[in-house]
């Protein structure tokens, strides 16, 4: 990652949090993720439409089934009894999903003595690592993928969330696709049940990267933008996949980038509800821990009892997917939205409620 990179993020996220702490810029408010945090706090300082406070996909989805606010945030799909809790408090209303961007979450690393871009790491021993299989890292399934690089002994600290998220959500899930003993163990939830023997609990993407940069010897998952803007860009490992590559099954050691991300959603067939799970693409050069992220409307607002909000959601929306705000996601650390995923959420955007 370049230094103008670097440089422009941490300007923009700085901005950014002057605005969250200042005034309300609009009556429409959000409330969720902390993975499109920069990106959602920029676009609502620039259009003028919104305010957002974030706090983490579940927090975002009890507000939104409470209507506290007018749209929520979320890198995960709601759950079953989610889904029951919204239709009972909100008039029978259903989610609908409408992606923002494109982003990755990356996989930083603080061992002392080793450059975390040069460490490579297949899925299945991330999964190893997260649920407790593998617990140091001088492991051989960590040596044997990093010919030349000395690592110690020490006992690997694992950084997770402590609060309800998407992205710990999106991450479990991809693991549970490459890891049996991950899958066994631990499974996909937005709450996790991490059975790694060092772990520290943190709330936030932001807070994750902190528990990575502040101990030693650590491991973590966080939204690239929050890793670069802790000054952790140059720490985070190539994830390795088993693809075909000119007609040979290999693995393949990806970082994550604007066009790694922007390669995992090159996807031939959009469902019609987007709820769109890009982890684990086949795709050469693809970053395989890509994900999108989605602002929840509710399919009726004025069966919610949000009719007023409904205008002002939708202009919002229209903005998300307009040129200026996919144009800036590169200097946030996201990618922007393929054309055809747009194109259906347009679609579905216009039959709101």
């Amino acid at each position: 990652m370049n230094r103008t990179f670097r440089l422009a993020l941490t300007a923009a996220a700085a901005g950014a949090s002057l605005v969250g702490a200042g005034q309300a810029l609009a009556t429409v408010t959000g409330s969720g993720a902390t993975f499109p945090r920069i990106a959602y706090e920029n676009w609502c300082r620039d259009s003028g439409i919104c305010s957002y406070t974030a706090k983490g996909s579940t927090g975002g989805i009890n507000d939104f089934i409470n209507g506290v606010v007018d749209f929520a945030a979320s890198d995960a799909t709601l759950t079953d009894a989610q889904l029951a809790s919204l239709a009972d408090k909100r008039g029978g209303v259903t989610p609908r999903y409408f992606p923002t961007l494109l982003g990755a979450v990356s996989v930083p690393i603080n061992v002392p003595g080793v450059t975390g871009n040069k460490v490579k790491l297949d899925g299945k021993t991330i999964g190893d690592i997260f649920s407790g299989v593998v617990t140091t890292w001088n492991n051989a399934a960590i040596t044997k993928q990093n010919k030349g690089v000395s690592f110690p002994s020490a006992p690997i600290t694992v950084c997770v969330r402590s609060d309800g998220s998407g992205t710990s959500f999106n991450f479990s899930r991809y693991l549970t696709k490459v890891s049996p003993n991950f899958k066994a163990k631990v499974n996909f939830s937005q709450t996790p049940p991490w059975t790694a023997p060092n772990i520290i609990k943190s709330p936030g993407n932001a807070g994750v990267a902190n528990c990575v940069k502040s101990n030693p010897n650590a491991i973590g998952y966080v939204d690239l933008g929050d890793a670069i803007n802790a000054g952790l860009s140059g720490n985070v490992v190539a994830v390795g996949q088993n693809r075909v590559i000119k007609g040979k099954r290999q693995t393949q050691y990806v970082l994550p980038s604007v066009a790694s991300i922007t390669k995992a959603g090159d996807i031939s067939t959009v469902k019609p509800d987007l709820t769109l799970d890009l982890t684990g693409s086949p795709t050469a050069g693809a970053y395989p821990i890509a994900i999108t992220t989605w602002i929840l409307a509710y399919s009726n607002y004025g069966q919610a009892g949000k009719a007023g909000s409904l205008a002002d959601v939708k202009s919002f929306l229209n903005y998300a997917y307009g040129a200026a705000a996919q144009g800036k996601l590169a200097s946030l650390g996201f990618a922007p939205l393929p054309a055809a995923i747009v194109k259906v959420a347009k679609k579905n955007l216009a039959g709101l409620a």
